[in-house]
């Protein structure tokens, strides 16, 4: 199971970059405010997320906020099988 953000292409990457420090930035703070551990990996325009207790998923359902300025970069899918993306 994982959480994935989709960040946006366009301007040789520089988009993403953006994009990404900014769910990055909110998600560290996120994670400080909950004492939660997590890590991420970037798979071409995605950015995973995983923890190592599924209980973090459903606190992160619950607590998570878009970003008002980037709710397109905030947004997220919940992946709940590796291989099948359902």
């Amino acid at each position: 199971m994982y959480i994935e953000f989709t960040l946006p292409q366009g301007a040789g990457g520089l988009t993403a970059g953006h994009a990404m420090g900014t769910v990055c930035k909110q998600l560290a703070t996120w994670a400080e405010k909950y004492n939660i551990k997590y890590k991420t990996k970037t798979i071409k325009y995605k950015l995973r997320v995983t923890f190592d207790s599924d209980d973090c998923y459903t606190l992160f359902g619950l607590t998570w906020t878009l970003d008002p300025k980037h709710p397109s970069w905030t947004n997220y899918q919940l992946i709940s099988d590796l291989n099948n993306k359902t």
